[in-house]
């Protein structure tokens, strides 16, 4: 076995760094052969994610990092033969929770060199995709706050600090979906369009959701009295609200979101677009570690 590390050496706060030799060590002590190649610029782990599988000479490639990390991988190897792992160690993880993948690193290592794979759903949106969870509204908008504050507050303390704030700033939005060709407008708190379970950081989203059962799960939430927040809001966080007055919930294979403005997309923990975006089912399942 030969496996590619792609190191995100700025995510989890330096942990992947610290996290290096104790790659090697498991490695070495294994017989496993490998190298090792840090990030250098926003895009370049999908760059060498390609590079990897133009030639093919691993068996495997391995992200260590965050969900961005994770999704600039997953990018380069869709439509490939060659398995992703991840090593989890940047903020929120969370795609690694909907594939029950250990925070401890000697357990994700084991996972990805027991060799074990299966194949999971992606969403295209244009010619790119992402493999978690996408979002508009209320959360987006702190994921794009969340990138100006991290000149000064990193962690968990910028998104808490951010949803403080958008707490007191957020206006809601009206948007116009087509959900497998029937379409409708409403008012929205927030949209998430859901393949794995989990995001910011651990919230329980979509606790129905599987990532591989070739359907995207959207949760719709209307808006909502900012005076019930505070009541509603770990309901939201425990996977409790999905019998709430405001939610809705839908299957589908495909869902166009418009705006009359150019509200932000988040996917995987990052702005990947703005609206209006189509969001669908890929023919390209990706090979995963689990």
């Amino acid at each position: 076995m030969k496996l590619l590390f792609i190191v995100n050496p700025i995510a989890g706060s330096g942990s992947t760094l610290r996290a290096l030799p104790l790659i090697e060590e498991y490695c070495q002590q294994r017989s496993v052969e490998y190298s090792i190649i840090k990030t250098k610029y926003k895009g370049h782990a999908t760059e060498l994610a390609r590079d990897a599988i133009s030639s093919p000479r691993f068996h495997g490639i391995i992200a260590v990092g965050g969900d961005g990390t994770v999704m600039e991988v997953a990018n380069g190897l869709t439509g490939s033969s060659i398995p992703l792992g991840i090593l989890p160690l940047g903020t929120g993880n969370d795609l690694a929770k909907a594939l029950n993948i250990p925070i401890d690193i000697k357990k994700a290592l084991y996972i990805v060199t027991n060799g074990r794979t299966k194949l999971i759903d992606t969403i295209n949106y244009g010619n790119k995709y992402f493999f978690n969870v996408a979002s508009v509204g209320f959360d987006a908008e702190i994921a794009r706050d969340i990138e100006k504050m991290k000149r000064w507050i990193s962690g968990k303390t910028a998104y808490y600090l951010s949803a403080l704030l958008k707490f007191f700033t957020y206006r809601d939005k009206y948007v116009y979906l087509e959900i497998d060709g029937k379409e409708f407008e409403t008012p929205i708190l927030l949209l998430a369009i859901a393949n794995g379970t989990h995001y910011g950081g651990g919230m329980y989203v979509n606790p129905m959701g599987s990532i591989n059962d070739g359907y995207i799960d959207v949760i719709l939430i209307k808006p909502v009295p900012r005076y019930l927040f505070p009541f509603l809001f770990p309901k939201f966080i425990k996977g409790q609200h999905l019998d709430l007055p405001y939610v809705a919930t839908f299957r589908c294979k495909s869902i166009n979101i418009k705006s009359n403005e150019n509200l932000p997309v988040n996917g995987d923990g990052d702005i990947i677009t703005t609206t209006p975006v189509r969001f669908s089912i890929s023919d390209k399942p990706i090979l995963v570690y689990y």
